[in-house]
C-alpha cells in the first residue's frame, strides 16, 4: 500500500533548485504518485486557487525562506521532506546520499518525524503564524521608539521598557538568525524557549530574555510600527499598538534522517565571509 499517494513539490526558481525538483518529480511519479511542483512565488497564488489540495508529502527544494513558507502552509497536515538548495539552510539536513535514495528510505519508513513549534502573532483581530520569529520595528529607522514588553508565564509576570528601534521574539529554532544578530542567545531546540531581544537599546545592560514556549508575550509600541514575521514584512501599525505573541499548539512534521544536527554549525557557517 502506497501511503504517499499526493505530493507537492515546491521549489525556489534558480538553476540548481530546478534540477532537484525535476528530479524529485519523476522519482515520485515512477512510484505512481500523484506530484504538483510549483515555484515558491507561485506557492501561494496555487493555495489560494487550490484551497481544498491535500498532500501526503510536501518537499520544499530551497533555503529557510522555502522551507518556511511551505511548512506554515502546509506542515500541520503533511510530511514534509526538506531537500537544501540555498545559502542559509538552517532547517535542513546535509546528506551526501543521492535524491533518489532518500525517497525511497522515506517510502521504507526508514526515518523519524522532528515536530517543530508554530507559534502566532496577533493583532488586533488578525492572528499569523511563524516558525522563527517575529519582529516589531519603527517605521522610522532613524528615530528611536519607546517599547514595552511584558512575559507573562506560569510562575512570573516581567516588564521590560526601554528605547530603541523595535523588538524581536525568536523561537529556539530562530534564535540562530536576526536575534543572534542583536547579541541575542543561540538556545537549543530541545529548550522549547522563546527569545525577547530589545534591538538596539539605548539603556545600558538590558540583556534577551529566555522564557519559556508557553508564555504569553505582549509588545507595545509608542510610535507607528512595522510587524515581520519569518523576515516577510506583514503589517503596518499604528502607534501605541499592542500585538500578542504566543504558542500556537500547532506542530510541523519534519522527515529527519539523522539522530542529531549540529546546530552551532547550521547557525554560525553561513554568517562566516568567505571573500
Amino acid at each position: 500500500m502506497n501511503l504517499f499517494s499526493k505530493a507537492l513539490v515546491v521549489y525556489k526558481p534558480v538553476n540548481k533548485c530546478i534540477k532537484l525538483s525535476q528530479q524529485a518529480t519523476t522519482i515520485l511519479r515512477g512510484r505512481e504518485v500523484d506530484v504538483d511542483i510549483v515555484t515558491i512565488d507561485d506557492m501561494l497564488y496555487r493555495a489560494t486557487q487550490r484551497s481544498g489540495a491535500k498532500y501526503d508529502l510536501v518537499v520544499p527544494i530551497g533555503g529557510d525562506g522555502t522551507f518556511m513558507r511551505v511548512a506554515k502552509l502546509y506542515g500541520v497536515g503533511s510530511l514534509i521532506l526538506p531537500i537544501p538548495c540555498g545559502k542559509r539552510n538552517a532547517f535542513y539536513e546535509h546528506i551526501s546520499q543521492p535524491l533518489d535514495e532518500l525517497i525511497t528510505r522515506v517510502f521504507n519508513g526508514e526515518y523519524y518525524l522532528e515536530a517543530l513549534p508554530l507559534f502566532e502573532v496577533c493583532y488586533r483581530e488578525t492572528c499569523l503564524k511563524f516558525i522563527n520569529d517575529v519582529v516589531l520595528v519603527s517605521t522610522d529607522l532613524g528615530k528611536v521608539s519607546k517599547y514595552r514588553v511584558q512575559v507573562e508565564s506560569e510562575t512570573s509576570t516581567i516588564n521590560i521598557e526601554f528605547e530603541g528601534d523595535g523588538v524581536i521574539v525568536a523561537s529556539s529554532y530562530g534564535s540562530g538568525g536576526h536575534s543572534m544578530s542583536a547579541k541575542g542567545p543561540l538556545v537549543l531546540p530541545e529548550h522549547h524557549s522563546l527569545v525577547v531581544t530589545p534591538l538596539n537599546p539605548l539603556q545600558l545592560g538590558i540583556p534577551s530574555l529566555v522564557v519559556s514556549s508557553l508564555s504569553m508575550i505582549r509588545a507595545w509600541s509608542k510610535n507607528p510600527a512595522v510587524l515581520y514575521s519569518d523576515g516577510d514584512r506583514l503589517l503596518l501599525l499604528d502607534e501605541g499598538s499592542q500585538v500578542e505573541v504566543r504558542h500556537s499548539y500547532k506542530y510541523v512534521k519534519v522527515v529527519r534522517f539523522l539522530d542529531k544536527r549540529d546546530v552551532w554549525r547550521s547557525a554560525i557557517e553561513p554568517r562566516l565571509c568567505t571573500s
